[in-house]
């Protein structure tokens, strides 16, 4: 795969419209799942890749009121790529599509160098311990966050899309 090749796969699937799953079975278009889809596909095409977590507050997000005042976890894990180019490990970070570039910084990345991190991190676990995060999302650990969230979550996404469409 070249760089030409790879900056257009980043493009793909970053520019997937961003949104939490709110039930174990749906599609997970947030980054934990748009990171899981490009993993797979470098990996498939002989990349040494590896996941990184970290956790963030949703208060430094630009939250409006109406979702902030909804309960939730004051901070969550973020999940993101890191490929192995040039003797070193690079940042790819596709977070948030294109339609959102009114309110958070949308990547671009050239096939070389690192992008930032979709969010402010206030921890950054080890390779090891964020890929034991990633492969431990259980249906259990999913639902028992989703009992807590899923209220905030939902009324995130909507307002992602309210944004998308002005």
């Amino acid at each position: 795969m070249d760089k030409t090749a790879l900056v257009n796969l980043f493009k793909t699937i970053r520019d997937i419209l961003y949104k939490i799953p709110l039930d174990y079975e749906e599609e997970d278009n947030c980054c934990s799942g748009k990171s899981s889809k490009l993993f797979n596909i470098l990996k498939i095409n002989g990349y040494k890749v590896r996941y990184r977590v970290c956790v963030f507050l949703w208060d430094d997000l630009p939250l409006p009121e109406d979702v902030k005042k909804i309960p939730h976890d004051k901070d969550c894990t973020h999940t993101y790529v890191e490929i192995f180019l040039r003797d070193e490990w690079k940042v790819i970070d596709l977070t948030w599509d294109k339609g959102l570039k009114s309110i958070f910084h949308i990547n671009e990345w050239d096939g070389e160098s690192s992008t930032e991190i979709a969010v402010r991190p206030i921890k950054i676990f080890t390779p090891s311990k964020s890929l034991s995060i990633v492969s431990n999302q259980t249906k259990e650990i999913i639902n028992d966050d989703l009992g807590r969230n899923r209220e905030f979550y939902k009324a995130f996404n909507e307002w992602l899309n309210r944004i998308r469409h002005h």
